[in-house]
């Protein structure tokens, strides 16, 4: 053997006969594919779910909760001016409409109920709301610091 020439053992020899070395694959890849295909069908499955129409059908038999709305009667509505009338008479779940009218902006205010409602100088406002217990509630103007009726609740 000469000096220059690399020495070689058994084991390169061999390799150098077999040719290249084949490529090892990643054993891991097949499982992301399955993995990757997994989410992209429950992407899918979700974006229909979101697109597709909703089934509106309502129970429409008698024991359903409509039925028993539908044949409730409605409350009856109140309706005074102030301050004209001084005293409005009404009954625990009545609908109150009180037209209110002053001489400046002001709020209107029913202090007990926690009710109240700006009102417009020279131009009719409207409160609305439904009087939920008894008693006898002073309706004024706030800024005014002027009382301008009574709204007296019965049960």
């Amino acid at each position: 053997m000469s000096a220059s020439a690399p020495s070689m053992d058994a084991s390169s020899v061999r390799r150098a006969s077999r040719g290249p070395e084949p490529v090892r694959h990643n054993q891991v890849v097949p499982w992301r594919r399955l993995i990757l295909v997994a989410v992209l069908l429950i992407v899918g499955a979700s974006l229909v779910n979101a697109i597709a129409p909703r089934n509106g059908r309502v129970d429409d038999s008698p024991s359903a909760g409509a039925g028993a709305i539908a044949s409730t009667p409605p409350a009856p509505v109140v309706e005074a001016s102030l301050p004209r009338d001084k005293e409005v008479r009404a009954r625990v779940g009545d609908v109150i409409r009180l037209v209110v009218r002053a001489p400046s902006a002001d709020v209107v205010q029913l202090t007990s109920l926690g009710v109240e409602g700006p009102v417009d100088a020279g131009r009719p406002s409207e409160l609305v709301f439904v009087a939920d217990r008894a008693g006898r509630f002073p309706v004024s103007l706030r800024d005014a610091g002027e009382s301008i009726g009574t709204l007296r609740v019965t049960s």
